[in-house]
């Protein structure tokens, strides 16, 4: 699986708490493998009068004015805790890849197709529902029984490993990312995790709602337990040690806000450093199980986890541990078992997420198959979901972005020469990643069979750790992304100084060569200002052109520019997310310097599109300004439930939505200018609360 912590990822999927659309009519509409969907699919329409909130005035609340008929209309289905643009969007992209996958499930076309043939086997083996069932966890019994005979903290390492490389989490995370200080060479992280809870804030703060959840949560994994076989008492004994376990490693896990912080975060680590540092692990057994022989250099970004971990595996019950494995073994797997684990699952989504209902078996197969192939799958989706001109399009909207900020950073009264040429240099050497990788990845050594589903899910997690490791100590290769092409999402890469559009999110609404450029550059525009902006925000500013850890700042600009980014904090820390739990500026400062940037970069970017041209006429009553600002606030239109909400302000380095809408506007006085704002409107921002950094 990917590890996004060290991506800056622009979030406009399920992750992220209200989002929008802008809609005119999907371009896939006459495509033959799409025309059996649009009778049941809504048209998508650019600035649709029905979604405003005309009592709500544009200089006070844009996001409610934009979207605030459609907020209140809205209902969230059960089986999400999230709906707005990325689901109507979605909702496309999955019935096409159903369309996809049920014809590769029954051969068509497959004979000479190994991807297609592949993904088929996987979706084949998830659709068939029968045998799931028939088997229940039979398929873990071995797992189960190697959990059960661990009788060393040696074999309770091994296990450990074993599982972490079939995607089971463990207290011993590792990820393979380029060296921090030397990104041309691919490098081996210790992070922290261990935890099934998402945040440390979940098992250490006192509120009455993480209190809940703890109880409940509790009752869920006991409940898990049982399904695998144990008894009610003995499952409700080692529930509650599970979690005494689990709170002991959020303690020794740092907060979120700290743990995303590049600059200290690398601690390059030899192998005899590491042991005396944590002596109670056997670490050559370690990575021997995960597939690795022991690098010569460890990055051990959080020392103080390690050490705390090793202190677990030291002092906490061998059997502790072998409860601890079994749950997360029933975890990890859930989804891929029969009925009763499946819903049991639904529970803990229930707690953070706010779902309540599964969603249908050939979308949860659907989504399993493209997290597990997704390059296999991708090959398939973008020969008739993203077409050549929509690429063309695309990399002339990124090409105008750079130059407009190349214009912004030579403009800046704030930063010396000396640091100016590097931030030059750096947004020079930005790639930019359109819609599909060039190279396609090879699934050739990756064994799948008809079944059971449950051993295909661990074989695919398997293989692509098994790849991933294999890269240690060699070289980068750049020609890799993190993100499948049907993926509604975006990323800025620090090492690899890249931005990543998947064509996923290339999609009408949000993206359409049809569509006026108002509305193109105000919704996708705003996203390529805002992956370009992460490279130079308080976390991004830290690697140089080449991608390498370095700090290339003056000691006076860097002084200006955390200047100027407290104001960011300070603006951010005073917004409520939900309840009253307020946003944690420091956490989202990245985020929303990017969010504030991009705006500002996408605007200046239409504004120079528009050079040696007649002023385009207003459409639909708005003016061409007017359609840029309301494509923004469109295409963050969503709803999500309080559950999710609260799940993300402790743990998500974004800001909540109507937040990344209403925090962001008002830092540019064209919007002002665009909407009659008067001094003193609330997101009037006088200049001295403007952000001047980009």
């Amino acid at each position: 699986m990917l590890n996004t912590r060290f991506f800056r990822v622009h979030m406009r999927s399920v992750h992220r708490s209200f989002a929008c659309h802008l809609g005119v009519s999907l371009a896939l509409g006459s495509s033959p493998l799409f025309a059996q969907h649009d009778s049941v699919l809504p048209p998508l329409r650019a600035v649709d009068r029905a979604n405003f909130d005309t009592t709500c005035a544009p200089c006070r609340d844009f996001f409610g004015y934009v979207n605030g008929a459609w907020l209140a209309r809205t209902t969230i289905p059960p089986q999400y805790s999230i709906t707005g643009v990325d689901r109507d969007i979605q909702d496309r992209t999955e019935a096409l890849l159903r369309r996809i996958l049920d014809d590769a499930a029954r051969g068509v076309d497959t004979a000479t197709d190994a991807d297609a043939r592949l993904a088929g086997l996987f979706y084949g083996s998830c659709m068939d529902s029968a045998r799931v069932e028939r088997e229940g966890a039979a398929p873990l019994k071995g797992r189960l029984d190697r959990i059960a005979a661990i009788r060393t903290r040696a074999e309770l390492v091994a296990v450990m490993g074993a599982l972490e490389r079939e995607g089971v989490n463990g207290a011993l995370p590792y990820f393979t990312f380029p060296n921090f200080k030397n990104s041309a060479v691919m490098g081996l992280h210790l992070y922290q995790g261990g935890l099934g809870l998402p945040d440390r804030d979940f098992y250490l703060r006192a509120d009455s709602q993480f209190t809940a959840v703890r109880r409940e949560y509790t009752a869920h994994v006991g409940r898990m337990l049982v399904l695998l076989g144990a008894s009610k008492a003995s499952a409700e004994a080692d529930a509650q040690r599970i979690v005494a376990l689990e709170t002991a490693i959020a303690h020794t896990s740092i907060p979120a806000q700290e743990a995303r912080a590049f600059s200290r975060l690398y601690h390059p680590t030899a192998p005899t450093q590491l042991q005396r540092m944590a002596p109670d692990v056997d670490w050559p057994r370690f990575f021997q199980s995960t597939s690795l022989a022991t690098p010569d250099t460890i990055n051990v970004m959080i020392p103080g986890f390690v050490r705390g971990v090793d202190s677990l595996i030291r002092n906490a019950p061998l059997a502790d541990w072998r409860a601890y494995l079994r749950w997360h073994l029933a975890s990890a797997t859930a989804p891929a078992l029969g009925t009763p684990f499946q819903q049991e699952a639904l529970v803990l989504r229930r707690l953070i997420r706010g779902e309540t209902q599964l969603k249908p078996r050939w979308q949860r197969c659907q989504n399993a198959t493209d997290q597990a192939i997704g390059e296999a799958v991708g090959r398939q989706y973008v020969k008739v979901a993203f077409p050549a001109e929509a690429k063309v399009r695309m990399a002339a909207m990124v090409a105008n972005l750079r130059a407009a900020m190349r214009e912004r950073i030579s403009r800046l009264t704030w930063m010396s020469d000396s640091t100016r040429a590097q931030a030059l240099a750096k947004l020079e050497a930005v790639v930019a990643k359109i819609g599909y990788p060039d190279k396609w990845r090879d699934y050739s050594t990756l064994k799948l069979t008809s079944g059971p589903y449950v051993s295909n899910l661990l074989a695919a997690q398997r293989f692509e750790n098994d790849r991933r490791m294999g890269k240690v100590g060699k070289a980068v290769d750049h020609t890799e992304w993190g993100m499948t092409p049907p993926t509604y999402n975006a990323y800025y890469n620090p090492s690899f100084n890249e931005i990543v559009f998947p064509a996923g999110i290339l999609q009408p609404p949000l993206f359409d060569p049809k569509a006026d450029d108002a509305v193109n550059y105000g919704a996708t525009g705003a996203t390529i200002g805002h992956e370009l902006t992460h490279g130079f925000d308080d976390q991004g500013r830290h690697f140089d052109a080449a991608g390498n850890l370095r700090d290339w700042w003056t000691t006076q600009d860097s002084a200006q520019y955390e200047k100027r980014a407290q104001l960011v904090v300070d603006q951010y820390n005073g917004y409520v997310a939900v309840d009253t739990f307020h946003i944690n500026g420091r956490l989202t400062l990245g985020e929303n310097i990017a969010d504030i940037g991009g705006l500002m970069i996408a605007y200046d970017a239409w504004r120079k599109s528009l050079a040696g041209k007649p002023e385009p006429s207003p459409i639909d009553g708005f003016t061409p300004a007017q359609r840029f600002f309301i494509a923004y606030a469109v295409s963050w239109r969503e709803k999500v439930r309080p559950e999710t909400e609260r799940t993300l302000v402790v743990s998500n380095p974004h800001s909540s939505i109507r937040w990344r809408v209403n925090g962001v506007v008002g830092h540019l006085p064209a919007f002002a200018e665009a909407f009659g704002c008067k001094s003193g409107d609330p997101l009037a921002r006088p200049p001295e609360q403007q952000m001047q950094i980009w």
